[in-house]
């Protein structure tokens, strides 16, 4: 049974046991989890991630099938789920299960997925697409947020705000109760304390750089890694942070090969990209093809492996992969 991320209140009034929330926007799924699963909960929350139950799915099964009297109530949170999950799932939702909730936790699943349709096909089963946010859908919630919270705020400052959030709900969450800590007895706040308080310089200088390198942009890259203080946890993140807009490149590049308008493309793009990062979004598209950013994924993988062989490295390897990219990646 499908239900609309935005009739969330239809949760409550399910008598399944067994849900699926999936999408790629986890600030939203966070969300429906605290407020329709675990606020007012009182019993046991066991959480799973899918190699768990890969490694002991006896284990996780009995914990799902136990009914034992002296249990309390419990909700079963269980992450990262694909397709390898699968079997696993079915034999799960083909019993009875007694005074527990389960939920399934996934990325974007494509419609010929068998979990997404196993659970959108039957009664018993609830799934949730939780599909990424506009910018009109994250001001209104930052409008209401600081209505609710009495702060007066420019619609100028809350634009300021989604910004230094890249269009991210979680991220934006976070930023608000920073500011809401921030204001407690004030009810304004002004620009310059908004640039203080949101999104630290060096979260910016990541996808800069990632920005930059992916424009063919090579003298920036080169100031930027020069003239900032990198340590050695990030090195993960700009790997993510890579993965992140390569990810967005790959969709990109997917829906301009049918439409065959670049402009059009980014105009159209959901999430929204922001206005002043439209120009170098058009560049990358214009340098790189498909079968390029997948050759791209799959050197930052290996490098991945590679940090974990040869931590002390893990910036040299990272820094020589974004300036060589960014100098060859139309080669």
């Amino acid at each position: 049974m499908i239900i609309k991320s935005f009739n969330l209140n239809d949760i409550k009034k399910s008598k399944s046991n067994c849900f699926l929330l999936y999408g790629e926007n986890d600030g939203h799924k966070e969300e429906a989890i605290s407020n329709y699963f675990l606020k007012d909960f009182k019993g046991e929350v066991v959480r799973y991630d899918e190699n768990q139950i890969l490694e002991n799915k006896n284990l996780f099964l009995e914990t799902c099938f136990n009914e034992s009297l002296f249990e309390s109530n419990k909700i079963i949170l269980v992450s990262r789920v694909t397709s390898k999950m699968y079997e696993i799932i079915k034999e799960l939702t083909n019993k009875k299960i007694y005074n527990k909730k389960i939920i399934f936790i996934s990325q974007l699943l494509e419609k010929r997925s068998k979990i997404r349709q196993l659970f959108e096909t039957e009664e018993e089963l609830v799934c949730v697409a939780f599909y990424q946010d506009n910018i009109s859908s994250l001001y209104k919630i930052a409008y209401n947020f600081f209505k609710t919270n009495n702060i007066s705020i420019s619609s100028e400052n809350i634009n300021l705000i989604l910004e230094k959030c890249s269009g991210d709900r979680k991220n934006l969450q976070n930023e608000m109760n920073k500011i809401l800590n921030f204001s407690f007895k004030k009810n304004k706040i002004t620009k310059e304390e908004i640039l203080k308080l949101v999104s630290s310089q060096e979260g910016e200088n990541y996808f800069e750089l990632i920005d930059l390198c992916l424009a063919m942009n090579h003298f920036k890259v080169i100031n930027i890694i020069n003239n900032n203080s990198f340590n050695k946890n990030d090195a993960i993140i700009l790997i993510r942070s890579f993965l992140s807009r390569l990810k967005r490149l790959v969709e990109l590049k997917k829906i301009q090969n049918k439409k065959g308008n670049i402009k059009e493309t980014i105009d159209f793009f959901k999430p929204s990209i922001f206005w002043k990062d439209k120009e170098i979004v058009q560049k990358q598209m214009e340098f790189w093809t498909l079968e390029k950013i997948y050759i791209l994924i799959e050197e930052l993988n290996t490098l991945e492996l590679k940090f974990k062989r040869n931590y002390e490295l893990s910036n040299n390897l990272i820094f020589d992969l974004i300036i060589n990219t960014s100098k060859n990646a139309n080669s």
